[in-house]
């Protein structure tokens, strides 16, 4: 017999994803509105990989956009989990009784990952990053930094490395979806890193070798970490009963 769930049309699937969508776009709006009460808190944190330097604005509306992107990233950040949550919840009728219980977890999971991810970029990479970038100028250049373009690139930047912390959900589904197994994952191992290698030097905004080399660890690290989560949510394929000739 037919669950009910199963016997939705497709009228009442569309319904089901806007939904879900209005749900995620309610949850960013309030984290956006969260980060807009502590955007001044905000932004002395991300100035401070700049030492000092004195940012420019060049338009009257330049501080207001400027505080609306920062706003905007930290909602992203904390209503990860939650986003998440309603991609699963959508897809949870196709899910066994087994899987459901797992959204929960793996969509927290998806909140930790990013903000390790945007914490390990603002304390061990952008420090270094902007330092080395800022010093190209030497003595034949006069640094004159405007407040948008340098919160575009310390946003992206963050919101880059954030998003390959979510490398480890990536292969889990891919996995639980049987295109990958973690056997073939393990075996494959040296491809997966030469990716991580390729993504370190093309994610990094000064190609820098120390940067590359601090992005390159943790993805590497977070490889591993995904062959572990496949361990624990991905059951082992049952075993193909004997065939026997003349049955």
């Amino acid at each position: 017999m037919m669950t009910h769930d199963k016997e939705m049309t497709l009228i009442e699937h569309l319904e089901e994803l806007r939904q879900r969508l209005t749900y995620a776009i309610v949850g960013l709006l309030i984290g956006s509105g969260v980060g807009l009460v502590f955007v001044d808190v905000l932004l002395h944190l991300l100035l401070r990989p700049l030492g000092g330097i004195k940012l420019t604005t060049l338009t009257v509306l330049e501080p207001f956009l400027v505080k609306m992107k920062v706003a905007f990233l930290f909602g992203i950040g904390v209503s990860m989990p939650w986003i998440v949550y309603q991609m699963f919840a959508f897809i949870a009728p196709a899910l066994t009784d087994h899987e459901r219980r797992r959204v929960v977890p793996i969509a927290l999971l998806a909140g930790v990952l990013f903000a390790c991810g945007v914490v390990f970029a603002y304390v061990f990479v952008l420090p270094i990053s902007t330092h080395w970038l800022i010093s190209q100028a030497g003595s034949q250049f006069n640094v004159l930094i405007t407040a948008n373009a340098y919160i575009t690139y310390i946003l992206f930047f963050l919101a880059i490395v954030g998003g390959t912390f979510e490398t480890p959900l990536l292969i889990l589904s891919l996995a639980m979806l049987g295109i990958v197994s973690p056997r073939t994952l393990r075996k494959e191992w040296r491809i997966a890193y030469m990716i991580a290698a390729g993504i370190a030097v093309l994610g990094t905004p000064d190609w820098s070798p120390v940067t590359m080399i601090l992005v390159f660890i943790p993805m590497a690290l977070l490889y591993e970490f995904s062959l572990i989560l496949c361990r624990i949510f991905v059951r082992p394929a049952a075993p193909q009963p004997a065939h026997t000739p003349g049955m």
